[in-house]
């Protein structure tokens, strides 16, 4: 090879490398609803970051990081730009883009990508997230890869923020929803992934029903989005109006192809509450493993956030609640008596078949016993479920057990 195509090969080499992906493409309403579609598909799965043989495997993200890592994934993969503001306004540029040569070490593109998530993560949030990077939707324009933000007020002025993808939408108009948090993210576990989940906190101010804004739209206000983006501020307002089940179930109303009968109503919301309540066994474990591994020692306000449970044990109670208010508004239609003696025997103090509930939904605490959702209902109810990740096992269970004294942040 002579020298000058030595120096061509070295040239491109460093023009191939300087971008973490090169767009080649640009977004579309056509490419909107690839998206849409990918984040349906087995391509989009709770492992993608912890499997081994994924080629995102070893990104660390947490609810905000992993709705801003599957935009830029299948951005990289469709060669489509990204692009996101840029938090710090000390830096020079307004946006954080694919076109960055700052992991240009990183030779293998897929390394490269989770380099480049892995600073986003770092330096981006649910703030963010809700109030540069996405937009207010339409109702009726929900549909899977939609993102669902909130955030809610906890004690001494402190905030919860989350984030939700939808993964998808079932036929009933019920979400799928895929998630991280900050304790997945720092334990390096599979994200979350609920069918069926249900959601509570309202839309309000920038929270909400949200997608991402065009790298073309990023700068403009959302008032000035073209008719496609289907851009609404109509949830807020909805929101106010109906209060939490009856704006949800507005929205499912909106979105569903096929009716609900009673029966089906009561067991999505019977499987609901289920689902909270076993989920909760992992989120408290977290904690009391961490707590353990400090010999008990205060946590400080960034391990509280990551392993308290206030927002998750708020979700729990939602939960019963929607299926007290469901019961009440079609109970009296429900014709499987099965499924009318298991919700009577969780919501009607005076009637419980405790081995009925057990066996329909075992909650095996490791350390403790199995319980079963009529018993939870209660210390639910009495306000007997510990959220402090400083207290022991017993005690975030309901029973007798050691309380901390250490500062509560929220």
């Amino acid at each position: 090879m002579n020298v000058s195509k030595i120096l061509i090969s070295f040239l491109f080499s460093l023009t191939a490398f300087s971008a973490v992906w090169h767009a080649d493409n640009s977004w579309t309403p056509q490419y909107e609803s690839e998206y849409s579609k990918w984040m349906t598909s087995q391509a989009v799965h709770a492992r993608i970051f912890v499997d081994k043989n994924s080629k995102y495997y070893g990104l660390r993200a947490d609810c905000a990081d992993a709705a801003y890592a599957m935009r830029a994934i299948f951005s990289f993969e469709n060669s489509l730009p990204f692009a996101i503001s840029n938090p710090s306004g000390g830096r020079a540029s307004q946006t954080l883009t694919n076109a960055t040569n700052a992991f240009d070490k990183y030779r293998d593109s897929h390394k490269r990508v989770v380099a480049f998530l892995d600073y986003l993560g770092e330096s981006v949030g649910t703030e963010n997230l809700s109030r540069l990077d996405t937009y207010p939707v339409a109702l009726k324009s929900i549909r899977p890869a939609t993102l669902y933000t909130y955030k809610i007020k906890g004690r001494f002025g402190k905030v919860i923020r989350h984030a939700y993808t939808i993964k998808n939408i079932q036929s009933t108009g019920s979400f799928d929803l895929i998630y991280s948090t900050q304790a997945i993210k720092k334990d390096n576990l599979p994200m979350n992934y609920r069918k069926g989940k249900e959601l509570v906190n309202l839309p309000q101010t920038v929270w909400g029903f949200r997608r991402f804004k065009w790298p073309s739209t990023l700068a403009n206000s959302n008032t000035t989005l073209a008719s496609h983006f289907s851009y609404s501020e109509e949830q807020y307002s909805l929101a106010r109006e109906l209060g939490s089940n009856e704006f949800f179930s507005y929205v499912k109303d909106l979105l569903k192809t096929e009716n609900e009968t009673p029966n089906s109503i009561i067991k999505r919301v019977l499987d609901n509450a289920c689902a909270e309540a076993v989920a909760r066994i992992d989120y408290v474990n977290q904690g009391v493993a961490y707590n353990l591994s400090r010999n008990g020692k205060c946590m400080n306000y960034t391990d509280y956030d990551i392993y308290s449970t206030p927002a998750r044990d708020k979700a729990l109670k939602a939960s019963f609640e929607a299926l007290v208010y469901n019961w009440k508004k079609v109970g009296s239609k429900v014709s499987d008596n099965h499924l009318a003696m298991l919700v009577e025997s969780i919501v009607n103090p005076t009637y419980v078949d405790r081995d009925l509930v057990t066996e329909y939904c075992p909650i095996k605490v490791e350390g403790l016993k199995t319980y079963n959702l009529a018993e939870i209902w209660e210390r639910v109810q009495s306000g007997a479920l510990s959220s402090h990740p400083n207290d022991s096992l017993a005690a975030r269970w309901g029973v007798p057990g050691v309380r901390t004294s250490c500062k509560v942040w929220y």
